[in-house]
């Protein structure tokens, strides 16, 4: 095996190894600063809302895993650059938005959720496009598509914002902020299903091809 054919077979490993460990990172980090400073009992709005947010982080850098990791085991490849700052675009502002988590105002949050996910789709539609650019990997493309795993995306950018924007003007009661942050749990459980039915079907395209 040539040195260029052993780094190509490494890289997808290596991806997904380091991905790992800054997922890890996110769910230890969460977990460090529910102990240390929210409050999560006795359960009523305030604290409901708090867990929200826990299982909404939690279900987000989950599903980054998912959908960044089953691409990046799909390439074999020589990395490039774009590579490694594709790896750290996601997880690490899941690892800052931890800080926001459990405050008594919930709007920085709603805001930096459609910031987040601003970023999440710049980036998913930057490494699809590193995908797709390899010939045997062109059938990747129908992942950007505007029905597919984005449209999660396309409609919780603009939702968070105008969240974070109505709460910052006092005009959501508590219990339609909670409400709001439970709604951020299944979302990106839906991004991850709707990208496995169009990843199957791109990889089914691939090999027919």
């Amino acid at each position: 095996m040539s040195v260029e054919d052993r780094i190509k077979h490494q890289f997808p490993a290596l991806f997904i190894t380091l991905l790992s460990v800054l997922i890890a990172l996110v769910f230890s980090d969460l977990a460090s600063e529910a102990h240390a400073r929210m409050t999560l009992w006795p359960l009523n709005l305030g604290t409901l809302r708090t867990w929200g947010q826990i299982f909404a982080m939690g279900t987000n850098a989950l599903g980054a895993w998912v959908v960044f990791a089953h691409v990046g085991i799909s390439r074999l490849r020589i990395p490039s650059l774009a590579d490694s700052i594709i790896v750290f675009l996601v997880p690490i502002p899941l690892l800052f938005a931890n800080s926001l988590v459990g405050q008594k105002d919930i709007w920085p949050w709603f805001y930096y959720a459609s910031g987040y996910l601003l970023i999440a789709f710049a980036t998913w539609l930057w490494q699809v496009r590193m995908a797709s650019a390899e010939s045997e990997l062109a059938s990747f493309a129908r992942l950007t598509h505007p029905l597919g795993p984005v449209l999660v995306l396309y409609i919780g950018i603009p939702f968070f914002a105008a969240a974070g924007w109505a709460d910052s003007h006092r005009l959501v009661p508590p219990v339609v902020e909670m409400l709001l942050v439970m709604s951020a749990i299944p979302a990106p459980l839906v991004f991850a299903h709707l990208f496995f039915r169009d990843w199957r079907r791109a990889i089914g395209e691939a090999q027919v091809g």
